[in-house]
């Protein structure tokens, strides 16, 4: 299973267009947009919002905990398998990126504690009917988010279950 993760601060946009849309890495100028996900079954570190001094372009990379309590929650959706992802290596490759700016990013990942071999990355929109799980950090677990079929159009309950069960 692999999921999206994202924070309090995205996830009504998310809702109310009931998909994930994708967007280009900041790390890749000249890679085309895409929606990443993990295979950390815990938290994503690079999903950890950052901070930058005002004075500086000196940017800070928040803890989960920062991230929970400063961006309005923890929140992270899984998707079916058939959506069409490629690894972070295939992405790079796909893209011609920089070996310079592929090198940046794997350095960073590591001092975040995060690793680009868990990321996977989807070219294009995830529509609500393919999202398997949608759940929330509650301090020290995940857990599902009730009455999704009022938050997110799109969403069946039905076909939810018929996907977690299969």
């Amino acid at each position: 299973m692999f999921w999206h993760y994202t924070n309090g601060q995205h996830i009504d946009a998310i809702f109310e267009s009931g998909r994930l849309i994708p967007h280009a890495p900041n790390w890749a100028p000249t890679g085309e947009p895409a929606v990443w996900f993990s295979t950390n079954d815990i938290w994503e570190p690079s999903a950890n919002c950052a901070f930058q001094r005002p004075s500086t372009r000196h940017r800070l990379l928040g803890t989960r905990e920062m991230t929970d309590l400063l961006c309005d929650g923890l929140f992270r959706i899984s998707v079916r398998s058939t959506v069409g992802v490629v690894t972070w290596n295939q992405y790079c490759d796909q893209m011609g990126l920089a070996f310079r700016n592929v090198e940046a990013c794997r350095r960073v990942a590591a001092i975040e504690g995060s690793h680009p071999g868990r990321w996977l990355a989807c070219l294009r929109e995830v529509p609500a009917k393919d999202w398997l799980r949608v759940e929330r950090w509650y301090g020290n677990q995940w857990g599902v988010i009730e009455g999704m079929e009022e938050i997110v159009p799109g969403w069946s309950p039905t076909a939810f279950e018929l996907q977690a069960a299969g």
